[in-house]
């Protein structure tokens, strides 16, 4: 990406899928740009990227709207960057890679942010969270705010399991129940 990168919005996604599924030739009436984007968010969340996604299994979809997502979201994605552009989930995406990929950087930005604060820990995604296991390797300061009991966000792809296992990934950090 080049410095001056675009995030779209939902309706600009949208707007883009449906100009990549017409490209294809698929229909949007059968193939709405609204259940393809959801499929690539889902994706998207759990560090699936469009090479990935064609390797793995179709997660329960119809296998008319499987055959259109493997088709379309690397055409997507190649949009996107031909457009200088990314959506929110390539912003989370990219980063936890990124990190995850540069350990150099890692360590850089670990060293930098030494203090880390996430509330509503129970709502975090998977991208999120290896961004602030990244984040919390060498300085682990790490306060962590959340209510397994209030997890909302699942249907966007918050995976409750991450504050689950907090007192495994985090064995000395210190506990404070608000019961």
């Amino acid at each position: 990406l080049q410095p001056n990168y675009t995030i779209l919005d939902t309706s600009d996604q949208r707007r883009l899928l449906k100009s990549v599924l017409t490209e294809l030739g698929h229909d949007v009436k059968h193939s709405p740009p609204a259940k393809v984007a959801a499929r690539i968010s889902t994706s998207k969340n759990r560090l699936i990227g469009p090479d990935e996604f064609a390797l793995s299994p179709g997660g329960g979809i119809g296998d008319t709207l499987l055959r259109v997502v493997t088709e379309a979201y690397p055409a997507y994605q190649r949009a996107l960057q031909n457009s200088n552009a990314v959506d929110f989930d390539d912003l989370l995406l990219y980063v936890a890679r990124l990190l995850e990929e540069n350990p150099a950087l890692r360590s850089q930005l670990d060293e930098r942010f030494q203090y880390v604060l996430v509330d509503e820990y129970q709502d975090t995604n998977l991208p999120q969270y290896r961004i602030v296991r990244a984040l919390s390797q060498d300085h682990r300061n790490l306060c962590a705010t959340g209510d397994p009991d209030q997890s909302i966000y699942a249907w966007r792809g918050a995976e409750i399991g991450n504050i689950l296992r907090f007192e495994k990934d985090y064995p000395d950090a210190q506990i404070v129940r608000l019961e």
